[in-house]
């Protein structure tokens, strides 16, 4: 257990004498979940799901082995197509050293699953394995998309190297067997992916090329005699595994994240033809998370970034949003194709290159305008300030309290931070480092003023403080260094409309960072410009909350932003829901 936690957390857990299987199982750790999840979005036929959970009842009641469970339901499929005395069925079948279950074969099984070995595999295997190993299979509507313009009529080869159980492979349309190439490390995926493309083309005498190997790390030789990782592919589309575990590949140097699919990205598109396609199913993280500047930089530098598409669906049981990536072995473009519930626009490619990080931010040529308005006046950042983390006591049930009690203090959270002010307080905190698992230097909370900002957000929403308290690690600390500028003034540009569409825009995440804030440019104000705002701060800070619109307008003034503009951006802001 102790190896699916970093040894940063255990250093934390010792420091508390916390037990770690304690910790583990109270925390939501899917890797260890022994829940078995249906994934709706696999089914063809949602009448079939009454099937499917009773074979998960027969593989639990009767402790079937899983893989003669699997390979007796394809022995069905191929019996009911008429399929088991072909040659080659009989060739693929006997290399299969798994047995039949005899109940299996006297089930009345559904034909109106595209892909049902899949189907069942997924249903029955844990929740934590599928988790640990990466494996959601991708439901039909979505490859279908990523396939649909793969042309084969002039013997193009297609490889998935994360194939499953063929989802993929079975999407492709006007294709023949012997242009298809799969492998995956799972035995059990393979097993099904041979058979469901036995399936795919009963007509055809053909030993499927799928193969049980890791991508990443093995190769094998193939019937032509040439190694799989020496072949050339007109087109490889996938969905490869998660954040799952792998061996850091010294070879892909482009890689240091430590991402498996970043791996996979980096070698598949090494197999691609000059002008061949790639097209990635990947988490929506890849667009802005700062670990994956990796992969965002290699893509920018290597490909034809062709589109970004958006999907509204999820796999069962995982929260992550996910999208593809469309590019081919050419020259870079300008624009690419950004596809958001079937609508597609353009988008300058330039502005991946706004951020540090080169996040794929979407952005439309009005946000381009407000967005270049606001760095040709930005002379300084926050780059230089002093930052500093909330307070993460560990157990928030045991060491917070609701009413005060001695030698306890407010302890604020980010519920409490409201633009420029923060809102009465509700839990209190002996503040004792040495039974906190994480805390900034005490003097940073401390200080006669600071600003404390929400962690989660869309967009910096920064309180003042000048009561040196306490605050929980759902806020964060700023004291900021902007030459020229007072403290209120710094913050009232931080709350503005136009630094919130700014940020929203450019860094397109639920969560305020350090690193994004300190991008943010400030401009060059004069004396009289940052007295006059420091007094609308204060009597915003005072009560008159009147005067917000007044400061925004101030702030707007300094940027020559137009009426138009101004509408534009509120209507940016305020159409989206906040957390």
């Amino acid at each position: 257990m102790n190896k699916l936690v970093s040894d940063a957390t255990k250093r934390n857990w010792n420091k508390l004498n916390a037990d770690s299987s304690t910790k583990l199982t109270k925390r939501a750790n899917k890797r260890l979940s022994k829940k078995k999840i249906l994934p709706i979005e696999y089914l063809s036929n949602s009448d079939n799901t009454i099937f499917i959970r009773n074979v998960i009842s027969l593989f639990e009641n009767n402790n079937w082995n899983m893989e003669n469970m699997i390979y007796s339901f394809g022995i069905s499929l191929l019996e009911k197509h008429n399929l088991l005395e072909k040659e080659n069925v009989k060739k693929i079948l006997k290399e299969m050293k798994y047995k039949k279950i005899k109940e299996i074969m006297n089930l009345e099984i559904p034909t109106d699953e595209c892909d049902l070995l899949g189907l069942i595999y997924q249903a029955i295997q844990l929740e934590g394995e599928k988790n640990k190993k990466g494996s959601y299979y991708t439901s039909r509507k979505v490859t279908d998309n990523m396939t649909n313009d793969f042309d084969f009529a002039h013997k193009e080869l297609f490889l998935d190297p994360c194939c499953g159980s063929g989802a993929f492979l079975l999407s492709l349309n006007n294709v023949k067997p012997e242009q298809i190439f799969g492998c995956d490390r799972d035995k059990i995926a393979v097993m099904i992916a041979k058979i469901n493309l036995l399936l795919k083309f009963p007509n055809y005498e053909f030993i499927p090329q799928i193969y049980c190997l890791d991508y990443l790390n093995e190769d094998i030789t193939l019937n032509d005699g040439t190694l799989l990782s020496e072949k050339q592919f007109d087109y490889i589309a996938t969905n490869p595994p998660w954040g799952a575990q792998t061996d850091i590949l010294s070879n892909i140097k482009e890689i240091a994240s430590g991402e498996s699919f970043s791996y996979f990205f980096v070698k598949a598109y090494s197999q691609l033809k000059e002008h061949g396609c790639i097209r990635f199913l990947l988490p929506e993280a890849i667009l802005n998370v700062k670990n994956h500047k990796d992969i965002r930089k290699f893509i920018l530098e290597h490909t034809k970034m062709a589109s970004i598409t958006f999907y509204d669906d999820l796999f069962t049981g995982v929260t992550t949003k996910y999208i593809d990536i469309k590019c081919y072995k050419e020259k870079p473009s300008k624009e690419i194709d950004i596809i958001i519930e079937g609508k597609c626009q353009k988008n300058d490619i330039a502005s991946f290159l706004e951020t540090e990080n080169n996040i794929f931010c979407i952005l439309s040529e009005k946000d381009s305008e407000i967005i270049h308005m606001v760095k040709k006046k930005g002379k300084y950042n926050l780059s230089n300030s002093i930052w500093a983390l909330g307070i993460v006591t560990g157990n928030n049930k045991e060491k917070l309290l609701d009413n005060p009690k001695d030698g306890y203090e407010i302890i604020y959270t980010g519920k409490e931070i409201f633009p420029y002010v923060l809102k009465k307080g509700k839990k209190y905190v002996h503040f004792d480092k040495s039974q906190f698992q994480q805390s900034a230097k005490e003097e940073y909370y401390r200080i006669s003023e600071k600003l404390v900002y929400k962690f989660i957000s869309k967009k910096p929403i920064f309180a003042y403080d000048n009561t040196k308290s306490l605050f929980l690690n759902s806020a964060n600390i700023l004291v900021p260094n902007i030459h020229g500028m007072n403290i209120k003034t710094v913050m009232a540009f931080l709350n503005s409309e136009l630094f919130q569409f700014y940020y929203m825009k450019l860094f397109q995440g639920v969560k305020i960072l350090r690193g994004n804030l300190s991008e943010i440019p400030f401009p060059e104000i004069d004396e009289v410009i940052d007295k006059k705002i420091t007094n609308i701060v204060d009597d915003i800070l005072n009560g008159n909350e009147s005067k917000i619109e007044l400061l925004q307008k101030e702030i707007y003034d300094i940027y020559n932003i137009s009426n138009e503009q101004k509408k534009y951006i509120r209507k940016c802001l305020y159409s989206r829901s906040e957390e």
